[in-house]
């Protein structure tokens, strides 16, 4: 691992920040490019808002020329799309000048994709959920709250050497089968959830055997380009809040999912055999990783003749009752899986493996665990005031910004507060990597003006925006540490990070 190939630009999500250039070396006439992105949205969108998205994704795609799949669903948006690499670009930022909500969307774009592997039409579906996993509406953990900690390609790598972790690929076992992440011996333990579909996640996740695996570890998840692990990574730290049996170290998952890590370790890194994609190229290896050498990494095998292989063609099932997922044919065995669709059984059914049937009452740990962070945060807010009897100070000239969209700048604060009423913006940052996660702390010009803008930003008519978005704003606590700006040298850009 020491010479492994690694390209770091392709480690970073694009949130807030401009799409990357084409390629010269790369023909804009004889290749285009693929597209991959999700948005959740909270609150979700209301019915309207659903019907109103749903013909401006359209709009936008025809205008720019796109083809590809997309689905449209009240939590949010996801897409695969195939265009022109310029055109791409034009639909990514007409979706950004539509709604600011997509400046923190990671746009995974390709280049040089051979155009036969390009979609025909542009297919976008009203749908109620984006991944099939029961978690919409009432029953959807929220994001917000509860969604995992994102980790870059290369710092998900290095989590992977942690043997107090473990990983939890939360794709499909037939997409696991040709391929997966393999830790280091001295690393973290891989875990296969064995799902049939998505749906099964909430019940495996619920299962006894399955917390006695996660109890006292530090969780990481997977997926194909990271949808997936967002709602399962809120469930479980949903989960967690209300499980008495059930501690944790953290939630994490890779941001951009296998396909953003294939990209930054050019030779694989841990990753072993293909990445099952759902668009024409079919599968995804590492970039520079010989064809044999993906190959001998690979452990599936045809259901049929038993040989190793990788490919899934023909749309063969399982026939087995209520199962039906794909499965491997070889080629030598096409014609008696299509003579004889009953031989076919895919490997969870060859081993009898039973998921698990117990589902967790979704609504109901959904409304405890929320109710639970409330009284917590009530508990964090008021903890001076009940051994002391005393009420906590503010400072008067600061005020705490939240909710800031990613593409926020000073110059861009200081706009939404007028001239002369902010002097200074901490930017807050993430611990862990250093990055800027939307709050920071501003100096105003004076107490008054402090409590004129926090008046404002309560209220509802009103408010404050900055990018178009509204903020939250509220009061600052005082602390030991008063002196966070002095010697204090002011950016215009918020951190990116690691």
């Amino acid at each position: 691992m020491s010479h492994e190939v690694i390209i770091p630009q392709n480690a970073r999500a694009v949130c807030g920040k401009d799409l990357p250039p084409l390629d010269p070396s790369l023909s804009s006439s004889s290749t285009g490019s693929i597209l991959l992105f999700y948005q959740y949205i909270e609150p979700e969108w209301t019915k309207s808002q659903h019907k109103q998205s749903l013909k401006k994704v359209i709009e936008i795609g025809t205008k720019c020329c796109i083809t590809g799949r997309g689905r449209v669903a009240p939590e949010g948006l996801n897409c695969t799309l195939t265009g022109r690499p310029n055109d791409i670009r034009s639909f990514c930022y007409a979706l950004r000048e539509w709604d600011d909500v997509f400046s923190e969307t990671d746009f995974k774009i390709t280049d040089g994709v051979p155009l036969d592997k390009m979609f025909k039409s542009l297919s976008i579906r009203k749908t109620n959920e984006l991944v099939a996993y029961g978690l919409a509406g009432e029953k959807a953990p929220s994001l917000k709250t509860f969604g995992g900690t994102h980790l870059e390609a290369d710092q998900y790598h290095k989590a992977m050497q942690d043997p107090e972790a473990v990983i939890i690929d939360v794709r499909n076992a037939y997409e696991s089968a040709i391929g997966h992440f393999q830790p280091p011996e001295s690393g973290a333990k891989l875990i296969d959830p064995k799902m049939r579909n998505s749906i099964e996640f909430p019940k495996w996740l619920n299962s006894e055997d399955t917390k006695k695996q996660l109890s006292g570890k530090k969780v990481l998840m997977y997926c194909t380009g990271g949808i997936r692990c967002e709602r399962a990574t809120a469930l479980l730290n949903q989960m967690t809040a209300v499980s008495d049996d059930l501690k944790l170290k953290g939630v994490y998952h890779c941001r951009g999912g296998i396909e953003r890590y294939v990209k930054t370790y050019a030779e694989g890194g841990y990753w072993r055999g293909k990445n099952y994609l759902f668009d024409r190229r079919m599968e995804q290896t590492p970039h520079i990783k010989t064809s044999d050498a993906v190959e001998n990494d690979i452990e599936s095998k045809c259901c049929l003749c038993r040989v190793k292989w990788t490919v899934y063609r023909g749309q063969f099932k399982c026939h087995r009752s209520l199962c039906g997922v794909p499965v491997i044919v070889c080629d030598s065995c096409v014609r008696p899986a299509t003579e004889k669709p009953l031989s076919l059984v895919c490997e969870l059914c060859q081993e009898g493996y039973r998921a698990p049937v117990e589902a967790p009452d979704l609504v109901d740990m959904k409304r405890k665990a929320e109710e639970l962070i409330d009284d917590e945060r009530s508990v964090v807010s008021n903890r001076d005031l009940v051994p002391s009897k005393k009420l906590k100070m503010f400072y008067p000239d600061r005020i705490f910004l939240s909710r800031l969209p990613l593409t926020t700048t000073l110059t861009k604060v200081k706009e939404a507060f007028g001239p002369g009423n902010v002097l200074f913006v901490k930017w807050l940052t993430d611990k862990s990597n250093g990055g800027f996660y939307g709050s920071a702390i501003a100096l105003l010009s004076s107490p008054e003006i402090t409590q004129e803008f926090l008046k404002i930003g309560s209220l509802t008519d009103k408010g404050i925006k900055v990018d178009r978005k509204r903020i939250k704003v509220a009061q600052v606590f005082m602390k030991d540490d008063h002196s966070i700006f002095e010697k204090f040298e002011q950016k215009e850009y918020p951190p990116v990070g690691n």
